[in-house]
């Protein structure tokens, strides 16, 4: 017998997941405790996922994917290292101004020790960076010596954690300015 999917309340299951490990961490937002965040029975949540670390990886696989299909659109524009950089920082940004919530789901996700990001998901940043550090160093824009593990370093962990920051320090919600923009 086929499973009937309510999308909504997957919505839902994604929604809570999120919210609790930013509020409780990987290790304390439990299915259960999603579920019924959720309003959804954990029945529910089973009968979808095998459990809260294919749950997690696959939101982190869609807020990534957004990332990948971004530079993917912006590569085929034939912009610099410089432009593509620059979208990219603006991108998470205008994450943070539009879905705090997901900006600080990554957030957490890349300074949980208990959490192990899956190997697909790993290896398609790197693919991405590798892409990026070619480009950049081909252009001339990018100090050979840079590798794409520091590129992730300068634009994915120094960026959420710019913003995660400036959302400690000021309460922010959803207000990075173009000052703040132009800064990071």
């Amino acid at each position: 017998m086929a499973r009937i999917t309510d999308l909504k309340r997957i919505e839902r299951l994604k929604q809570s997941t999120m919210k609790l490990v930013v509020e409780k961490g990987f290790g304390g937002a439990s299915a259960i405790l999603i579920a019924k965040d959720a309003g959804v029975a954990s029945g529910y949540f089973y009968m979808h996922y095998k459990g809260k670390k294919e749950m997690v990886n696959s939101l982190l696989q869609e807020v990534y994917q957004e990332m990948f299909a971004k530079f993917e659109e912006l590569s085929l524009q034939g912009l610099t290292f410089s432009i593509i950089t620059e979208k990219m920082i603006r991108n998470f940004i205008d994450l943070a101004n539009t879905n705090p919530v997901k900006i600080k789901f990554l957030y957490v996700l890349t300074h949980d020790y208990s959490f192990v990001v899956d190997p697909s998901i790993r290896e398609n940043i790197t693919q991405l960076l590798i892409q990026l550090k070619n480009l950049g160093h081909k252009s001339g824009e990018l100090d050979k010596e840079i590798n794409e593990d520091d590129l992730h370093q300068i634009l994915i962990m120094n960026v959420l954690q710019t913003i995660n920051l400036a959302f400690k320090k000021q309460k922010r919600k959803n207000s990075f300015k173009n000052h703040d923009t132009e800064h990071l």
